[in-house]
């Protein structure tokens, strides 16, 4: 009987013990269960809400998509006309989209041709502009002709005072037009000028070449008139690898103007064909006969020829100039440079007209990076003479970047060579 009890305690503590094992690995098997299935129920979320965004992305960019595509069918006898006419990127081309796009109700302009149009419905950017101030919400869309007859496409949201823009590229191709980018970024450097210009920009990442994240665009229309004198006036010689317009001049003292750099950028108009002394990396060195050089600068100065050779680099004995052009080391040649636009001008008793000159500046956000007076002569015959520059307003710390004075006989020989081409 003793040994049977024994025995039967024994068992008993053994099933006591298993059981006690057996209830931890349940507790712990329940435990590692329920962290499961709380991770589990977490990435589900996870993967929901990402899916909602993709889905809700995906929707936004099929949306404008659709949206663009029927848009640009607006207009596709004007793309066509000018694929066919061979002036896609003139400036009647960007007139004629712009305004058609204009009678539909868009807000559109020719940001790619340096704003040469001015935007339809620009009351809608203004408004828009307007709740950005006051941290209100709003949307609104606008359109850049490209001049390849495309556009990019702004959709812009706005809520307490943060402005999310979506960009989108439509190009034809193959005679149809498609959307090849969407990309959605929030607004950096966000401003709109009192004279009328809307600046905002994408951050990009440090060292980034790629496209420009800047946008600038003019809202406020100009008098047509100063847009034809800048196209007449101005913009021949622009700011481009010259100095004309950064220095202060008056005729008939010409010193400190660049005639070489003039030579190249008026060549084309005064001679009605292009420029046939070619630039090169090392730069090319040319005798000009005195004739066409001289024709070419005194189509735009009042110049006599004795002042005009004792400026330039005149070579009586081979009855020319020595011209040479910019190579690598002495080109700025910055992509980025400012672009004029007459904002004002006075016609004067005399015939002259003084035209009222801004630079604008799209990569620094600038309206104004610096201003400057141009006086003019035009002619009986529909030219002119350019009479004097004055260099009125330059903007703190801005530095003409884009400009880099040319070199000496001496300095040019040391680093190009020094051979003539002829």
């Amino acid at each position: 009987m003793k040994a049977g009890r024994g025995t039967e305690k024994k068992i008993f503590n053994n099933m006591v013990f298993m059981y006690m094992i057996l209830l931890l690995l349940f507790l712990a098997i329940a435990g590692c269960s329920s962290v499961s299935d709380s991770s589990s129920m977490s990435a589900e979320g996870t993967v929901e809400e990402e899916s909602e965004r993709e889905d809700s992305a995906g929707e936004t960019e099929n949306r404008i998509t659709a949206d663009s595509v029927t848009i640009a069918e607006l207009y596709r006898d004007l793309y066509e006309q000018a694929l066919q006419q061979h002036t896609l990127g003139s400036l009647e081309m960007f007139q004629a989209v712009v305004s058609r796009l204009g009678e539909h109700g868009y807000a559109a302009v020719d940001a790619e041709n340096e704003n040469q149009v001015n935007m339809t419905h620009p009351e809608l950017l203004e408004q828009f502009c307007g709740l950005v101030e006051e941290k209100k919400e709003g949307c609104v869309t606008f359109l850049c002709i490209m001049q390849n007859g495309g556009f990019v496409r702004f959709d812009l949201e706005t809520s307490q005072g943060q402005v999310m823009v979506t960009r989108s590229v439509l190009t034809w191709v193959g005679g149809e037009p498609e959307v090849s980018y969407v990309h959605q970024y929030p607004a950096e450097g966000w401003r709109y000028s009192e004279n009328g210009y809307l600046f905002f920009e994408e951050a990009l990442p440090e060292g980034y070449d790629g496209a420009p994240g800047y946008t600038a665009v003019r809202v406020q229309p100009l008098e047509e008139t100063c847009r034809e004198f800048n196209r007449k006036y101005i913009l021949p010689v622009n700011y481009g690898s010259n100095n004309m317009f950064l220095t202060d001049w008056s005729e008939p003292d010409f010193r400190g103007i660049e005639f070489d750099d003039l030579f190249a950028l008026l060549y084309p108009y005064a001679m009605g064909t292009p420029m046939p002394y070619e630039k090169s990396v090392e730069g090319g060195r040319y005798m000009v006969p005195e004739e066409e050089y001289e024709k070419v600068i005194c189509s735009y100065f009042s110049i006599d020829k004795d002042t005009l050779r004792a400026q330039a680099a005149y070579s009586q004995q081979e009855k020319g100039y020595d011209y040479r052009t910019r190579g690598f080391y002495d080109n700025a040649a910055s992509p980025n440079l400012p672009y004029p636009e007459v904002v004002s001008y006075e016609e004067k008793e005399d015939g002259t007209v003084t035209l009222t000159v801004n630079a604008v500046w799209p990569q620094k956000l600038m309206e104004r990076a610096f201003s400057h007076e141009v006086t003019v002569r035009p002619d009986e015959k529909g030219g002119f003479r350019y009479i004097s520059n004055y260099v009125t307003f330059f903007a703190e710390n801005v530095e003409p970047e884009w400009y880099t004075e040319k070199f000496t006989d001496e300095e040019w020989n040391a680093i190009y060579g020094g051979e003539d081409e002829s």
